[in-house]
């Protein structure tokens, strides 16, 4: 009862309860609207179960304030399911989200420095691919696709310095089921494998940590599970909590990535 009663102070903290579905029972994870973006907090849980997941459908960069929003409801967590592969080339795809976060005027910073998961007393889960693993799904993309996009994300991250808003870059992070399964269909055009890479196989890792951890029995099953990962990657959580273990939204809220006003 102490861990339910912690989930619900969390949950019930600042900003607007939203506790919906979008059209077709699909949840929406980011918000853009002419203020400010936004990123959804859903808790799930089981009836009769004591057992809950928080899920932060995370964006990479945003304001300090953001992410010590993030933080203080990490400290609910028992355990936490987190996302990094350490590959270059996962930092090369990566590496728009530090040239922008360089420019500061925008006043923004990135997870990787703002978000430190060390303190917390949850257990830390590593829920993705190792380096190795991740490199035997990179080398599965035709090279020539391979070679365009490791030339085309640091120009892109250029660009994006040069040219971006707060208001551009959240009309680009905005996304929902209906876009993400539209992004991953362009990937798989644009470069055959990407999204496998990418999304695929990550997704499957991540489910599999959750299919464990829910498995486990009573006793040593953590009561509060946070899962903290890109917003790209929450359908398959979802999908895995709501549909594959039965789990329902009970509680959710808006927390602002940043908002648009004097920048």
């Amino acid at each position: 009862m102490l861990r339910s009663r912690r989930v619900e102070h969390a949950c019930a903290r600042p900003l607007n309860l939203i506790v919906r579905r979008r059209a077709g029972g699909s949840l929406q994870y980011l918000e853009n609207s002419a203020l400010a973006l936004r990123a959804a907090h859903y808790a799930l849980a089981r009836d009769g179960q004591d057992q809950q997941f928080l899920l932060f459908p995370m964006i990479h960069i945003g304001t300090p304030e953001y992410y010590s929003q993030v933080r203080l409801r990490l400290e609910a967590c028992d355990a936490i399911l987190f996302e990094g592969v350490k590959s270059w080339r996962v930092w090369v795809l990566t590496l728009s989200y530090s040239l922008v976060a360089r420019r500061k005027r925008l006043g923004l910073v990135t997870q990787r420095d703002a978000l430190s998961l060390k303190g917390l007393r949850a257990r830390l889960v590593h829920a993705d691919l190792g380096s190795v693993e991740f490199d035997e799904q990179w080398s599965k993309i035709p090279w020539r696709f391979r070679i365009v996009v490791a030339i085309c994300a640091p120009l892109y991250g250029t660009y994006l310095f040069l040219t971006a808003t707060r208001e551009s870059i959240g009309k680009r992070l905005s996304t929902d089921d209906v876009s993400l399964a539209a992004e991953e269909y362009d990937r798989h055009r644009f470069a055959p494998g990407l999204s496998e890479a990418m999304v695929g196989s990550r997704d499957k890792r991540l489910t599999e940590r959750i299919d464990s951890l829910v498995a486990l029995p009573t006793p040593t099953k953590p009561g509060v599970v946070g899962v903290i990962y890109g917003a790209g990657h929450m359908r398959s959580v979802t999908d895995a909590l709501m549909g594959k273990h039965r789990f329902k939204v009970v509680r959710s809220e808006w927390i602002t990535v940043f908002d648009y006003a004097g920048i």
